[in-house]
């Protein structure tokens, strides 16, 4: 026999049922909508590696910046001087080893170094000879780094400070740069010029990631030497002689290594 549902009772269902099944088309509707979305949000984030080790080399151009020394000097412009010249532009070079214990932050050790080319001439020759002063001019540098960075997508936009110890050389012809000490006496047969100490390098960096691990960019180490004497090896480089740093010394300037930067995480 058929059974027979009163109508008030199949009207108090079809309500019921209609709800349920809004809220599974609802249901529906959310997940569709939401698993595209999570996919895009995935897909938006870069699979780079922003943690661990990590190394890196700058190569490119070095420069000099006036510090207590100058990088030109004329007769005209500083007194108690016999040269005339500039320091110009070379190459120069950077090496970083650290550890990223989070993305927003790397510690670790730096190695740079930079050469110059002193362009120096006396402003009173005896012969033709006597015209170059300087064979070479460097600097090397060691350094504790500490790098703020602001990790965008795939781009590390940082900023470096690092304190450490520069050595900077002004390998000089013999016989042909004149220095009076403290005696006003000239000193005989000087083979070098050069100042070392206490350096601090600031340094703005920009790299982004080409793969998963390796990067590429550009970076500027600014090196800021704060020696407190400048020195003179002679007598076929076995005496030494130091004096407080002075305007018409050519060594204890400033340094500059800008150039295109690589590395990798690991």
């Amino acid at each position: 026999m058929r059974r027979t549902v009163p109508c008030s009772l199949r009207s108090r269902r079809r309500p019921r049922a209609r709800a349920w099944r809004l809220v599974a088309a609802t249901l529906c509707a959310t997940l569709a909508y939401a698993a595209p979305a999570e996919n895009s949000a995935a897909a938006a984030q870069p699979k780079v590696k922003r943690e661990g080790g990590q190394a890196e080399l700058t190569f490119g151009g070095s420069l000099c910046v006036p510090g207590v020394a100058s990088c030109s000097a004329s007769p005209d412009v500083v007194e108690d001087t016999n040269v005339f010249g500039s320091t110009d532009p070379s190459w120069g070079a950077g090496f970083t080893i650290g550890y990223r214990p989070h993305r927003a932050f790397l510690f670790g050790a730096a190695y740079n170094v930079g050469f110059f080319r002193p362009n120096y001439r006396s402003s009173e020759p005896i012969d033709a000879d006597m015209f170059a002063i300087y064979k070479r001019a460097y600097q090397s540098s060691v350094f504790g780094v500490l790098r703020g960075i602001l990790p965008l997508w795939r781009f590390d936009l940082g900023l470096e400070l690092a304190p450490g110890w520069s050595r900077q050389s002004f390998d000089v012809v013999d016989g042909r740069l004149q220095v009076k000490d403290e005696n006003s006496e000239l000193i005989p047969g000087i083979r070098k010029v050069f100042s070392q100490g206490f350096a601090l390098k600031t340094a703005p960096v920009i790299d982004i990631y080409l793969t998963r691990q390796l990067f590429i960019g550009a970076k500027i180490d600014f090196i800021w030497n704060l020696h407190g004497e400048v020195c003179y090896r002679y007598d076929g480089g076995a005496t030494k002689k130091c004096f407080g740093r002075q305007a018409t010394n050519q060594a204890s300037v400033h340094q500059m290594i800008v150039g295109a930067h690589i590395g990798g995480t690991f």
